[in-house]
């Protein structure tokens, strides 16, 4: 039925909204409810609940709002702390048929409350699915395509980090830059998709060996870094060795069982004349070339030795 009347012709426009609207008064009793509102909490017709009852009928007939809770009184408690006490307030609420709402409260100086309820159930879906995109992108960025441990560029911004923690704490922080022995002549003899196995092999046993202060990543083609934080160099050797077992113990490409797998290492622990990450790096890396003149499959070490006793 339609009408002149234009306060009516509101109400009804009101009622066919898409979007919950109701008015409670100064006792947070129910006065107004379109019918959106009293579908989507369940509200019968001609019914006007307090908003506590509303509450407790969504809780007791699982339907409407979502509440989770084994203690509706207690409950009612805290919501209530935040009912009421600012001018407009908007969350978010989901419902037991899974929708997602956006409520928004205004509340008049004369103690009304004005309250709508939209859905963005579908908003929700798109936000978490451009967090999902955000998420994938920030992840490919700083992951090595191919092994899936973090790249060069991720890594290195990590070490300046990790550096200057170490500095301010004080505590040992030693680096090992390492290269797997004669990789070329495994592309050159068994293929590049061969050698891609054999990389893919060598991260797996890399990642298994970090602990989770660790950081590892593939800077190079066959050149990995793995930064040991709070760990002196002796430490780093031990953690090595254990990469070494664990590489006897398995095949990088069982169709090639002749295939074996061994690396040089090039160890640097921080010390006072480092003054930022880089040095500590160029460290590590003379030390790889010291390894692999030594006759490579060892770890080097740039420290000077000990003087000997006169």
């Amino acid at each position: 039925m339609t009408t002149d009347d234009p306060r009516l012709r509101l109400l009804e426009c009101l009622d066919d909204a898409a979007s919950g609207i109701g008015l409670f008064d100064p006792d947070d009793r129910l006065r107004y409810a379109n019918r959106y509102m009293r579908e989507a909490y369940g509200i019968a017709v001609g019914a006007f609940p307090y908003w506590t009852d509303m509450m407790r009928n969504c809780f007791q007939a699982r339907a409407g709002l979502l509440i989770q809770t084994n203690d509706i009184n207690s409950w009612l408690r805290q919501v209530a702390q935040r009912r009421r006490q600012t001018a407009v307030r908007c969350f978010e609420s989901d419902m037991v048929d899974g929708r997602w709402m956006r409520v928004t409260e205004t509340l008049h100086n004369d103690g009304w409350l004005l309250t709508v309820v939209t859905d963005v159930t579908a908003l929700k879906a798109h936000e978490s699915m451009l967090q999902q995109a955000r998420d994938q992108a920030v992840q490919l960025a700083i992951t090595d395509p191919l092994t899936g441990l973090f790249n060069r560029r991720h890594v290195f911004a990590r070490l300046g980090a990790l550096f200057h923690q170490a500095r301010d704490l004080r505590y040992p922080l030693t680096l090992a830059v390492i290269d797997l022995d004669h990789f070329k002549q495994v592309n050159d003899r068994y293929g590049h998709s061969v050698g891609d196995k054999v990389l893919v092999h060598f991260a797996q046993k890399f990642e298994a060996r970090r602990r989770p202060l660790d950081l590892v990543g593939r800077i190079g083609g066959e050149e990995f870094l793995m930064v040991l934080p709070n760990t002196t160099v002796q430490g780093a050797r031990q953690v090595l060795a254990r990469l070494r077992e664990d590489l006897t113990q398995s095949l990088p490409v069982p169709a090639h069982p002749d295939l074996a797998l061994s690396f040089s290492s090039g160890l640097a622990q921080m010390n006072a004349q480092d003054t930022e990450a880089a040095t500590l790096y160029q460290r590590a890396d003379r030390a790889l070339y010291g390894a692999k003149h030594e006759g490579r499959a060892r770890d080097y070490d740039d420290e000077p030795p000990a003087p000997t006793a006169t």
